[in-house]
């Protein structure tokens, strides 16, 4: 039982045997909606939602709504780092993480002009780097 060379040859042929189950099996959808990077974009998605709701009808609450903006933004390093670790790009995942970015970003810029609506030129600053954002994606 203590033989390297027994225990070697086991372990190979359990990655083997691995390696094959896993070619055989295809991926569904449902297998794609639980990838470990799309878990953490839907953990942006609430976020960003909940950070947005603080801006605009809680602005009283700013520290804990930035620091979910913040959040939402420090996942989307952490969700391509294990889309790429773990070898879970999909589509879905891609666009989760496009629609996402943009959301955000308009939504923070929608609740800048709110706070800011009294400042014409800053209102028309928000505006311009929303379309500015759309646009170049």
């Amino acid at each position: 039982n203590n033989n390297p060379t027994k225990q070697a040859a086991s372990s190979t042929a359990i990655t083997n045997t691995y390696t094959q189950t896993m070619a055989n099996k295809s991926t569904t959808a449902g297998d794609v909606l639980l990838y470990i990077p799309n878990l953490i974009g839907y953990l942006r998605v609430i976020c960003t939602v909940l950070s947005l709701i603080l801006m605009i009808c809680f602005p009283q609450r700013w520290i804990i709504a930035i620091i979910l903006y913040v959040s939402s933004f420090v996942g989307d390093l952490f969700d391509g780092i294990a889309a790429r670790k773990f070898d879970q790009c999909s589509l879905f995942g891609g666009l989760l993480d496009m629609v996402t970015d943009r959301c955000s970003t308009t939504g923070l810029l929608c609740a800048l002009s709110h706070e800011h609506a009294e400042r014409p030129i800053l209102v028309l600053l928000f505006t311009m780097l929303i379309i500015l954002d759309i646009s170049s994606h």
